[in-house]
């Protein structure tokens, strides 16, 4: 018997191509692995290109959060240095004042309590005189550097 050929052909611009039918069913064979493997490949390829994205979204997370941390630690930070200078200030303010008030009462104090002035209002308001040399009495010590008086002097 004789074998019977099945030609098929394709179409396009080129010179048609006859092929048998198991040539042509081991061509289709051979373009169904070829597209299976590009789209293994393909897979993979966007496999790979997802995980590098996904590794790339948490790096970029990861770095907008230690910069924020960052932010916010400096914004602490600042916050504090501006408080202390405030409590500075105003130490160095009250720190002024008081010697400001200090000075004043020093100089109050010595224009107020001048001897000449202490004399001058002992006698006049006070009525007060200079001691007579009766009212003087001169004692003698002996070697000890202090004297220690137990009863009154008048007597």
């Amino acid at each position: 018997m004789r074998e019977i050929q099945n030609y098929y052909y394709e179409s396009g611009a080129e010179a048609h191509q006859f092929e048998t039918m198991p040539a042509h069913e081991e061509r289709l064979r051979r373009e169904k692995e070829r597209r299976d493997r590009e789209r293994r490949m393909r897979a993979r390829a966007n496999a790979r290109m997802l995980r590098s994205k996904k590794m790339s979204m948490i790096s970029l997370m990861l770095s907008v959060l230690l910069l924020g941390g960052f932010f916010t630690g400096y914004v602490y930070l600042q916050n504090g240095i501006t408080s202390s200078m405030k409590n500075i200030s105003q130490t160095q303010k009250q720190i002024s004042d008081l010697k400001a008030e200090n000075s004043a009462i020093e100089s109050r104090i010595a224009t107020t309590a001048g001897l000449d002035q202490v004399r001058k209002k002992a006698m006049k308001k006070l009525g007060m005189k200079y001691a007579t040399s009766k009212q003087v009495r001169y004692y003698t010590m002996k070697d000890e550097d202090y004297m220690s008086q137990y009863t009154d002097s008048d007597k």
